[in-house]
């Protein structure tokens, strides 16, 4: 199988709300709205998108939001974070250095996705002793 796009689809009542936070927030376009359904995807990367449907359908049940994280890779984390704190978003997790390699932070979007936006850094010695020990040689 060759993957072409990959999609994250979310049952949710807050079609509105979704929309204009990921248009708003992350700069995804939308592409498609109908009165159960919206779908966006990523303006600079056509090939990843998002999509919000009613939970009334056959094809969805209801999400609350708990247990999903969306991981968005950037390439200047303290900016993204400084960027959306200005425009009023709740920083969740606070922007810290993780020891596996991510120097990341947290929001949430209107459905309570954990949006977990990072950058890549070093990892610590012991989580790169655990990496190289995957690579193949």
């Amino acid at each position: 199988m060759k993957l072409k796009r990959v999609d994250t689809t979310i049952s949710t009542d807050k079609l509105q709300e979704s929309k204009e936070f990921y248009i708003k927030h992350f700069d995804f376009k939308l592409v498609y709205e109908s009165d159960w359904y919206i779908e966006l995807v990523a303006a600079k990367l056509p090939s990843v998108g998002i999509s919000f449907t009613l939970p009334e359908r056959e094809e969805g049940m209801y999400f609350n939001g708990q247990g999903l994280v969306l991981s968005f890779e950037v390439e200047d984390v303290d900016a993204e974070c400084e960027r959306l704190e200005k425009e009023g978003l709740p920083i969740y997790q606070k922007i810290q250095d993780k020891p596996w390699g991510e120097r990341s932070f947290v929001v949430d979007d209107p459905n309570g996705v954990h949006l977990y936006i990072y950058t890549v850094i070093p990892p610590t010695p012991e989580y790169k002793a655990i990496y190289d020990s995957f690579k193949q040689y």
